[in-house]
């Protein structure tokens, strides 16, 4: 079946990726492949996709791999994969037990050709994926295989990571609203495994390879197994692996907390998070936050009081306090609702002042609050107060968040972005997701998607 007759089938929303492919139809899910690797999947009467982004086909998942120094992801920009050449077109045969195959080979780099056979039964929720690896070369072959994706769990990108160390393991991430996981059950023995922010999983893999962790803080969840192989030439290996995707957890699965739990199972696994930030009161929607440090050192300002103090244990705070993330992470945990539901991302790189209303959907918002010098020409006095002619905050996360800039806000719909006051403007940069900018001097919102920035300008 041809991309045309997969966007009417998926109901895909408006901007999906015109990238060939083909589309299993199947019931609850529909899994949709690239025909070089990258795969997306959807659910029955659910228009996001399973892996990000939840517009585009394929998804940011698949596998990916990586030959000496020479990598060879999936996707780059959700629209190419570089060393990869399409060797057959796919095919979807009904199989006698009721399932469906979806089969397609391709070309990675100079020496490697992939079979891919993806298997799907209506009625579970789960697929799994047969990858036969051949060297073409008269050398031997090198080289570390990965099932990896960034996941898009619960449809909000907010799950918390879990595993099960119980065979077959699994890992990935769960949506805490349904119970439900989304990751990998092991079938073929992994080398590695890793669960976190995404970028992490893949930098990791693309690097040195995965570091057998997870981490039950991260909201914006990333997961992959990695396998070496040694193929000496014309040789053919296969590995298997099984997603489970909107499935019930399997049995053992557990999240951070628990760290003792998990490895009196299996002590090689490091599972990382913030236990005491999870055992703090829940936040209350427009009075207080939970707050804890990430990584490196984070400072805190209550009013009335004018001075910051160092945070080295979680802790909960009210609504208009400071936070000062120029030297380290910090882990923001606010009230999504009135009725208890919270949500998790954190900041770094700015000073800002931390802002919420009690409404039946609060926004949290981050004012940008470090002491700008003049634009005009910074005096002696404000060089002398050490004020700069610039400040910025990243975040990475999902939810109701909304940093502000001078001139601009930025509305998170997405993962990963940067605000920045100048005296130019007000930048928002987007590396993942997408973001609804407010630009105050033109009363005009505009969306700004992964790979772009917008300049509120300041005349």
């Amino acid at each position: 079946m041809l991309l045309a007759a997969a966007l009417v089938g998926l109901a895909l929303p408006a901007g999906a990726s015109a990238q060939g492919g083909a589309l299993l139809d199947g019931a609850p899910l529909n899994v949709f492949a690239d025909g070089l690797g990258a795969i997306q999947v959807r659910q029955d009467g659910l228009a996001a996709g399973l892996f990000y982004d939840p517009d585009e086909n394929p998804g940011h998942a698949g596998l990916e791999i990586k030959e000496g120094a020479s990598y060879y992801p999936l996707i780059d920009g959700f629209s190419t994969a570089p060393g990869r050449v399409s060797n057959e077109p796919i095919t979807i045969t009904p199989l006698p037990d009721g399932s469906q195959l979806m089969h397609t080979s391709y070309r990675v780099g100079p020496h490697l050709l992939v079979s891919e056979d993806i298997v799907y039964l209506n009625g579970t929720s789960s697929l799994t994926i047969h990858y036969g690896i051949q060297n073409l070369t008269g050398d031997a072959v090198s080289l570390r295989a990965g099932a990896v994706a960034d996941l898009y769990v619960g449809n909000n990108d907010s799950g918390n990571g879990v595993i099960s160390p119980l065979p077959p393991r699994f890992v990935g991430g769960r949506d805490e609203a349904s119970g439900l996981v989304y990751g990998l059950r092991e079938i073929t023995p992994w080398r590695t495994y890793q669960e976190g922010d995404f970028e992490l999983v893949f930098n990791n893999f693309s690097d040195a390879g995965l570091n057998n962790t997870v981490d039950s803080s991260a909201p914006d969840n990333g997961v992959g197994a990695d396998f070496a192989l040694d193929l000496a030439p014309g040789e053919t290996r296969g590995i298997d692996v099984q997603w489970l995707l909107a499935a019930p957890a399997p049995p053992g699965t557990v999240a951070g907390t628990p760290i003792t739990a998990v490895q009196a199972l299996d002590p090689d696994i490091v599972v990382t998070g913030d236990p005491k930030l999870d055992a703090l009161p829940p936040p209350v929607a427009g009075k207080t936050v939970n707050v804890g440090v990430r990584k490196g050192r984070i400072f805190i300002k209550i009013p009335p009081s004018k001075t910051f103090f160092e945070l080295k244990d979680p802790m909960q705070i009210p609504v208009g306090a400071t936070v000062d993330s120029t030297k380290g992470r910090l882990n923001l945990v606010t009230a999504a609702d009135l009725d208890g539901a919270t949500q998790l991302a954190w900041f770094y790189d700015g000073i800002f002042t931390i802002g919420q209303k009690a409404t039946a959907k609060p926004v949290t918002s981050l004012k940008l609050a470090e002491a700008l010098a003049k634009c005009a020409k910074a005096s002696k006095a404000t060089a002398a107060a050490g004020k700069k002619k610039s400040r910025k905050l990243w975040g990475e996360g999902k939810g109701t968040f909304r940093t502000d800039g001078k001139f601009s806000s930025a509305t998170v719909r997405g993962t990963k972005w940067l605000v920045q006051d100048t005296c130019a403007g007000t930048l928002t940069k987007v590396s993942q997701g997408v973001v609804l900018v407010r630009d105050f001097k033109r009363r005009k919102n505009i969306t700004v998607r992964a790979g772009k920035q917008y300049l509120a300008r300041s005349k």
